[in-house]
């Protein structure tokens, strides 16, 4: 098995972190009504999408080099999602919105993409 380039420990690292943010957003936002459940959600969808992220950027994912490109759009996308609604701190918002762009740079880097698509079984 070939080494993994520093990117994609740094995607990983990156979608680690924030995924953590997501989740102290997440316990940020709650405050135990029933109305702050689209909230909630929304934070939970963007933990999860991070955590996706970070395991697409994992040595051992057997994903496609393109495929991390459009999970880390797709979180991109869950953040977009939470700045719509308003569900916390704009500056987090802002600080998880510059992490999920420097994960799509990271997954779209051509030494990246090589990489995922060796680790491919047909």
């Amino acid at each position: 098995m070939s080494i993994a380039p520093k990117k994609m420990t740094i995607g990983l690292g990156l979608g680690l972190l924030g995924g953590i943010l997501s989740m102290a957003a997440l316990a940020y936002s709650w405050n135990d009504t029933l109305q702050i459940a689209t909230t909630v959600g929304i934070n939970l969808l963007m933990a999860t999408m991070f955590f996706a992220t970070a395991g697409a950027f994992s040595r051992t994912a057997p994903i496609a080099g393109k495929t991390v490109t459009v999970i880390a759009a797709v979180c991109v996308g869950a953040v977009i999602l939470s700045i719509a609604f308003g569900s916390t701190l704009i500056w987090l918002q802002i600080v998880l919105l510059i992490i999920g762009a420097a994960n799509i740079a990271i997954a779209a880097c051509p030494e990246v993409i090589r990489f995922s698509d060796s680790r491919v079984t047909a």
